[in-house]
């Protein structure tokens, strides 16, 4: 028998809402106990027995990323290690790689690829349309068979009303979601049909005007989900839509939620820690899409993750090589990285009490898993020991020198929040410096 303990350790669990200073016993690969007293001599006995002090630590749910562009399948690994060292225990990358993920064997073949029972579990979003041309649906059913958990064009919008209908026909019949980048094309100026169409480079508006970049209106994002909140009505399908960054949007979503329709979001720290004003230097680490906007918008989507209209948050993660970012503003690639920073810029919002820190690791564990029907984690009895450590209270600074991916658009920023390990089935998958000097005891 091989025991892990926790002692006096705080035990989040927003599934239950369980929320206690607790002793937490793993035998193997299952959570055995978690109790207010703890006798030590029960266990001392046995072959393997490992104990940390666990006072001032918290102990939750492993996390999910559920918005995450790999780029080429062969970064699969380094996603996975990176993800496991920043207490994500599961990802779902978007279909917009290399190759895409537009059929069943390529799905099939990412998830026998990623399968490792030391690193974060790999989900995969399907293609919705042929080649994300938006012009003829993918095989649905077959790609849902292979274990695809939702349809979507990734970081591209699916711009044709009659295909979308569709897809949410379909959909509803096999019980995915479909997921929405929600931005009207030719508004943002990326008209697949047209070659001269010039694509948007911020937020429109006087900041956009003053430095002479092309805007995107915000309009742009709601009129998109309204004609797909019209569809998501009639076809009854579960409509999700991707990092939500504007107030018209959230209301919308908002009113519809109240009339019952099945419709979730989400959305990415930018749009709820910066504003449009950051992108005055011309910055291009500040280049994502949707676009960075208002302040009135970025209270907005503070606004809507307090009272539930906004469901998750992803780190909308779309790492960028550095020769593509030292460009003119206009010819820089459209990204950033997230998957990195997803944990302590979340609980941000924790730390300026505007929401609950088991509200925080729903919002990014429990959640997602919700809205995509996977397995929720949860800390329970019986149940596989999949969980990470972490002090809500280290201070550290964000250093793109000490991050894997780029760009990232908080260099510099001062956060309180760090992962200390990861547990993946019972396996402490990784362990960072400051637990190890937490061993009690080891015999």
């Amino acid at each position: 028998m091989a025991y892990t303990i926790f002692k006096s350790i705080n035990v989040l669990n927003p599934r239950t809402n369980f929320d206690e200073k607790s002793n937490v016993v793993i035998e193997n690969n299952k959570i055995i106990s978690i109790s207010k007293k703890i006798n030590l001599k029960t266990f001392t006995n046995h072959k393997s027995v490992t104990i940390y002090d666990g006072n001032g630590l918290t102990i939750s749910p492993g996390l999910m990323d559920m918005r995450v562009n790999l780029g080429k399948t062969e970064n699969l690994k380094l996603t996975q290690k990176v993800a496991l060292e920043n207490g994500v225990t599961s990802i779902v990358i978007l279909p917009n790689q290399t190759p895409k993920l537009n059929n069943p064997s390529i799905i099939d073949h990412i998830y026998k690829q990623s399968e490792n029972s030391m690193l974060p579990k790999v989900n995969v979003y399907g293609a919705a349309t042929k080649d994300d041309a938006g012009l003829e649906m993918s095989e649905l059913g077959l790609m849902s068979e292979m274990g695809a958990v939702g349809f979507t064009n990734g970081n591209k919008s699916i711009k044709n009303s009659l295909v979308m209908r569709r897809l949410m026909s379909y959909a509803e019949m096999i019980n995915r979601p479909i997921i929405q980048h929600a931005e009207d094309q030719d508004l943002s100026g990326i008209n697949q049909a047209s070659t001269t169409s010039i694509r948007g480079e911020m937020n429109e508006g006087e900041i956009s005007t003053r430095l002479g970049l092309i805007g995107i209106p915000s309009c742009a994002e709601v009129i998109m989900i309204e004609r797909d909140i019209r569809l998501a009505e009639l076809t009854g399908v579960h409509y999700h839509v991707a990092h939500v960054s504007t107030r018209e949007a959230i209301d919308v979503i908002r009113q519809a939620k109240k009339k019952g329709l099945n419709i979730t979001c989400d959305t990415a720290p930018p749009y709820f820690l910066l504003n449009e004003n950051v992108l005055l230097n011309y910055d291009t680490s500040f280049k994502i899409s949707p676009p960075l906007r208002t302040e009135d918008d970025r209270m907005a989507v503070i606004e809507g993750i307090q009272d539930g209209t906004i469901d998750a948050i992803a780190s909308d993660h779309r790492a960028r090589s550095k020769d593509t970012k030292v460009q003119p503003f206009s010819a820089a690639s459209i990204g950033a990285a997230g998957i990195e920073t997803l944990f302590s810029l979340t609980l941000e919002l924790v730390h300026k009490k505007l929401i609950s820190l088991n509200k925080a690791i729903s919002l990014i564990s429990v959640n997602p898993s919700k809205i995509l029907k996977i397995k929720e984690p949860t800390l329970e009895l019986n149940e596989d020991a999949t969980f990470i450590i972490f002090s809500d209270s280290c201070k550290s600074t964000i250093n793109q020198k000490n991050l894997m991916f780029s760009p990232t658009p908080f260099e510099g920023r001062n956060i309180k929040g760090k992962i200390l390990a990861t547990f993946i089935r019972g396996n402490p998958s990784y362990l960072n410096s400051i637990l190890k000097k937490r061993l009690l005891n080891e015999f």
